[in-house]
């Protein structure tokens, strides 16, 4: 089991997307087999390049990782599975569950959702990491990280 670090939680600032994909690696090593991260933020606020420091974290290679925005979700072997969902297109929970994208909830990996308001109240029913993104400059970006671990 991996140690839920504090550190890792709170508000940070980065400076660029080298800055912002480690504090995804980061993120990666809290991270446990079934854990859910949410990744909210305006278009261009950086959730993919958060995503790619999770895989990155993982062992996944990350130029493999890009937005699912137009498949809606990919899926990455690493030291964990990463399912990586992109909600953009999606509508609300009804058209996400009739493409079968809640199916990837059931895995034993680690699940990314970029755009998890798409799912209304969903997620907030079950332990999950919340990320959220704030552009604060042309590079700059201001990321609270905070864990809502039903589990326990």
């Amino acid at each position: 089991m991996t140690d839920r670090s504090p550190d890792i939680f709170g508000e940070m600032r980065t400076e660029c997307a080298d800055e912002t994909m480690e504090l995804g690696s980061r993120l990666a090593r809290s991270l446990n087999p079934g854990d859910v991260v949410l990744l909210s933020g305006e278009l261009g606020a950086g959730k993919t390049v958060l995503a790619k420091g999770i895989a990155a974290g993982l062992g996944i290679d990350v130029a493999l990782v890009n937005s699912p925005s137009f498949t809606l979700m990919n899926v990455y072997k690493g030291s964990l599975q990463m399912v990586h969902l992109d909600l953009y297109r999606i509508d609300d929970l009804e058209q996400a569950e009739q493409a079968g994208l809640l199916d990837s909830f059931a895995s034993n990996g680690i699940v990314v959702i970029e755009w998890p308001e798409r799912l209304g109240d969903f997620c907030s029913m079950m332990p999950h990491f919340r990320v959220e993104i704030v552009i604060v400059g042309p590079a700059s970006r201001l990321i609270r990280i905070s864990n809502n671990d039903r589990k326990g």
